[in-house]
């Protein structure tokens, strides 16, 4: 029997979660509120730290969050780097933006390694409705984890159990 469709979570829970502090979830509220999100829509997606500026940490994002998944490839091989060189970061985050509701929203205080950028997505003003949110990994969980690696034991037993 099946578990059921996740228990949705306010964002400010999450973020929480997440580790951001009391003061800079309030921020993050204020401007999400001010850009007309609809804030029990709203999904988490990332935290990057940035030396340079909002351009590099989204910039990061994408590199890190959208790899290319070739069989047999992994993801350090050379040639998702080369892929990831043709891709126009500005025109991808645009279409995240008109497509997802996609905000990349800088934290205020700085620290020594850099600036700290979230990035959420949902509803708002520009982007009333999001497009093929089944196909967006971050709005089935409202949270990025790390895929589990399995233990080969659980492998052998799930196959001798079959």
């Amino acid at each position: 029997m099946g578990r059921g469709p996740a228990q949705k979570r306010a964002i400010e829970f999450v973020l929480s979660d997440q580790g951001v502090s009391e003061k800079d979830i309030g921020w993050v509220l204020s401007k999400l509120d001010s850009q007309e999100y609809l804030l029990n829509d709203c999904h988490y997606m990332a935290r990057i730290l940035s030396k340079e500026s909002e351009t590099k940490a989204k910039e990061i994002f994408i590199h890190r969050y959208f790899t290319l998944n070739m069989k047999g490839l992994s993801s350090e091989n050379k040639l998702n780097d080369f892929f990831q060189e043709c891709i126009d970061k500005k025109k991808m985050w645009t279409l995240l933006e008109k497509n997802f509701g996609a905000i990349c929203i800088k934290l205020p205080d700085a620290s020594v390694n850099g600036e700290t950028y979230l990035f959420v997505c949902g509803p708002n003003k520009k982007c009333p409705e999001l497009i093929n949110t089944d196909s967006f990994v971050f709005l089935t969980t409202n949270q990025r984890n790390e895929p589990k690696k399995q233990n080969p034991l659980e492998m052998s037993s799930l196959r001798l159990a079959g």
